[in-house]
């Protein structure tokens, strides 16, 4: 059995056990692959794996606006499992709702994506391939240079060539802020192309240092082919290596950065008004 015939049969299995209501994956129609929610057992052999296709905004939009008793199925690759992680962590959605079928990517997926774990914590479809070190590739080595001079004369280059599309906030599953810093003309004069560098880029790379879960969608959103994704390299493998931490990965753990300020804040510093999020259940 190939593997999207395994996950035709589990899509099918799982709605037909009464397991879920919807299963959540790729359809073909008409030679073109889009998302869709697969409700009739009899439609899952229009089921598809490829391409890589990022699902977790959309689940977490469907189960936002769908019945309490909804419970839906997702084809989830391991990017994906991550940012439901994040996103459940932060009351989007109820993960009780969620039937993960996990699927595993090639190596080959892993190094197109520069991802250091391709695969989610259970494996239903596929094998787990070792990761791929970003630093490994010979592109992404430029924009993570140890020598600052180096690094930022190759990112100032890159981001200059930004046209505000606004494709990389939109694109990544993690971006869920309402409103949006980025279309505050506190933070971002709008109208303004290039993007200021400092104001857009920066800002929104260090919002997201402590939940980024490296799926590349902004990368691939991007019009003009920023490798955006590599600005939160260095910033996952400072909490993994000073904290053990990497987002995504822990459905019970709160990041560093949120602990420190939940936990134990820091007079006369004030909680920024985006933890609200995980206090709030937002399925009300």
């Amino acid at each position: 059995m190939s593997l999207v015939e395994d996950a035709r049969l589990k899509a099918k299995n799982a709605l037909e056990e009464g397991l879920v209501d919807g299963v959540l994956a790729l359809a073909r129609v008409e030679d073109e692959p889009y998302p869709y929610v697969f409700e009739v057992a009899a439609e899952t052999g229009m089921l598809e794996l490829e391409p890589k296709w990022l699902l977790a905004k959309l689940a977490m939009n469907i189960l936002r606006s769908s019945p309490q008793d909804y419970r839906l199925g997702i084809i989830c690759r391991g990017c994906d499992e991550r940012a439901l992680n994040e996103l459940s962590k932060r009351n989007q959605f109820d993960p009780a709702r969620l039937h993960v079928i996990g699927l595993a990517c090639s190596a080959e997926q892993a190094r197109i994506c520069l991802c250091t774990k391709p695969y989610p914590a259970s494996i239903a479809l596929g094998e787990k391939s070792e990761g791929f070190d970003p630093r490994e590739d010979e592109r992404a080595r430029m924009f993570l240079s140890d020598d600052p001079g180096t690094r930022m004369q190759h990112w100032a280059a890159e981001l200059s060539r930004c046209i505000k599309c606004y494709g990389c906030r939109n694109s990544c599953p993690i971006c869920v802020c309402e409103p949006c810093k980025l279309e505050d003309d506190l933070w971002v004069r709008r109208g303004e192309i290039p993007a200021d560098m400092v104001s857009y880029h920066l800002i929104r790379a260090f919002h997201l240092s402590d939940t980024c879960v490296a799926c590349g969608g902004c990368t691939d959103a991007c019009p003009v082919n920023i490798p955006l994704m590599l600005l939160q390299v260095a910033m996952r493998e400072t909490l993994a290596n000073n904290y053990g931490y990497e987002a995504g990965t822990d459905l019970e753990r709160l990041s560093p950065v949120l602990s420190d300020l939940t936990i134990e804040p820091c007079p006369p510093l004030m909680e920024p008004g985006w933890l609200d999020s995980l206090k709030v259940n937002h399925e009300t």
